[in-house]
């Protein structure tokens, strides 16, 4: 039987290191991500290497590649990164006495209009609830739910394809959104430009399918990108819309958001045909939803579709 491995004196912060270090592909880069020196991070790297008896980087080159031991060992390194936060998070809540709190995060696009509604339906209906929200990319939010600080997410259902470490990920149908590509009647490339892929655009950082079926990625979204035409990347919904409302930009948003602007004529729609953005609820499987959490989400489902006719 072959000789097992001492791992007992391996550090999570060290695993954490060897993940910063693959993920970024850099020494320098996963020293600032992991608050360190560079020769912290070399040490650690050593360290691992020398206790796992395998090397896990290729210096032989200006690239610094992963060997294929590393390769096989991340997404488990990744996993026990994972664990260890999860247990930490738990703890924070024991010690905190926070047991009624429910954790939720939103994908970019709809995080504007999530947090609203979940405000109103937090204050109506639960107000003996503690409810938190954060907005991000798939990534960032499955990552926070990996780690046991969401509880679930809501974002656009092909955020699936971007993730890896879906083993235990469950990702349910949840509504679908109306949205509209709108401008300012007043803004002046109107008149100076025919080509809707040349309009100035404002839109958020987020992650997108390169294989996406969506409409408006196919028709628009590739060229308007391939053309440099998008000039302000902009988390921030009200920002976005301010300069849309200025005339600088044009911008695609929920109508449930736009359609007092376009009735008041400070926006009007453009002649795009976009899919309706469909939103999925993902949770993990080891962690059910709560009671509380589907009441939230059956009455915020409610809400959206309300909204949508």
């Amino acid at each position: 039987m072959a000789e097992l491995i001492e791992i007992e004196n391996i550090h999570t912060k060290i695993i954490k290191c060897f993940v910063s270090v693959y993920e970024l592909g850099s020494i320098s880069k996963a020293a600032q991500e992991c608050n360190v020196s560079q020769p912290t991070i070399s040490k650690a790297i050593k360290s691992l290497e020398s206790q796992f008896c395998v090397g896990l980087f290729n210096r032989d080159t200006r690239l610094f590649s992963p060997t294929d031991a590393a390769k096989q060992l991340y997404p488990k390194c990744v996993e026990l990164c994972s664990a260890a936060q999860a247990i930490c998070s738990e703890l924070e809540i024991i010690k905190g006495g926070n047991f009624g709190e429910i954790r939720i995060g939103f994908g970019k696009v709809i995080a504007p209009l999530g947090s609203l509604l979940i405000s109103k339906i937090v204050s109506d209906r639960f107000n003996d609830v503690n409810v938190s929200v954060i907005a991000g990319n798939p990534t960032t939010l499955h990552r926070s739910l990996l780690q046991s600080d969401l509880d679930f997410f809501i974002c656009h259902t092909e955020g699936y394809e971007l993730l890896s470490n879906t083993e235990q990920l469950i990702c349910k149908p949840f509504s679908g959104l109306k949205v509209d590509a709108v401008v300012a009647p007043k803004a002046k490339f109107l008149s100076t430009q025919s080509d809707i892929t040349k309009y100035p655009w404002t839109f958020p950082k987020v992650e997108v399918l390169k294989t996406s079926q969506d409409s408006f990625y196919l028709n628009y979204y590739r060229k308007i990108k391939t053309s440099g035409s998008v000039l302000y990347e902009i988390d921030n919904a009200d920002a976005r819309m301010k300069l849309v409302l200025s005339g600088k930009a044009a911008t695609v948003s929920a109508s449930i958001q736009s359609k007092n602007y376009i009735s008041t004529g400070q926006l009007k729609k453009l002649p795009i045909e976009i899919d309706h953005f469909p939103l999925s609820t993902f949770y993990l499987s080891t962690k059910q939803l709560s009671q509380k959490s589907q009441q939230i989400l059956a009455v915020l489902k409610n809400y959206i579709e309300i909204l949508n006719r």
